[in-house]
């Protein structure tokens, strides 16, 4: 029996074919199983190698590369905020410290906001200083305030369809 649902191994089969190597086409297969699952478990990377001979030193090494594959089951909405030099002078650090204060207050009030926090390396929008990525939507010129308004706006949001499925797979994860 497939481990990958039939959607996905159709995905994960085109992108080994539209790439010139298997190595190649690490990223985005990672990507789409991110998509559907909302992280990468080890579980995962075996059925990769198994399924689709993609290596699993492969795997490993591009998923401790990069900051946006998860490796654990995160919140449904990733908060990240460029700190590299541009985001930084502009206030990047304020702005981190904010959506962190935020969830603790949250969580001291009884309530779990469905967000986690990473300082993560450049985003690419040094001219939208400072720049944020929940999930896949980019934000600049993300003050404090507007880091907070954003939380605002996200909380009131019908969840991701990752973050539902990963719920629900780990809830029956926990009944066997």
């Amino acid at each position: 029996m497939p481990y990958f649902s039939p959607e996905l191994t159709k995905i994960i089969e085109g992108f080994l074919k539209r790439y010139e190597t298997k190595r190649s086409s690490i990223l985005p297969i990672l990507h789409a199983v991110q998509d559907e699952k909302d992280w990468i478990s080890d579980q995962d990377i075996d059925a990769l190698e198994k399924e689709f001979g993609l290596s699993v030193i492969d795997v490993r090494e591009v998923m401790t590369f990069y900051t946006m594959y998860r490796k654990s089951p995160p919140k449904p909405y990733r908060f990240e905020i460029c700190k590299s030099i541009s985001c930084w002078l502009m206030g990047a650090n304020e702005s981190i410290e904010a959506v962190k204060k935020e969830i603790e207050k949250a969580k001291k009030e009884g309530r779990e906001l469905p967000f986690e926090v990473h300082g993560v390396e450049c985003l690419g929008q040094c001219g939208y200083a400072p720049s944020t990525l929940i999930n896949k939507d980019r934000h600049n010129n993300v003050t404090p305030e507007k880091a907070l308004a954003l939380i605002k706006e996200y909380s009131a949001k019908e969840l991701p369809k990752a973050a539902v499925n990963c719920a629900a797979n780990l809830a029956a994860s926990q009944k066997k």
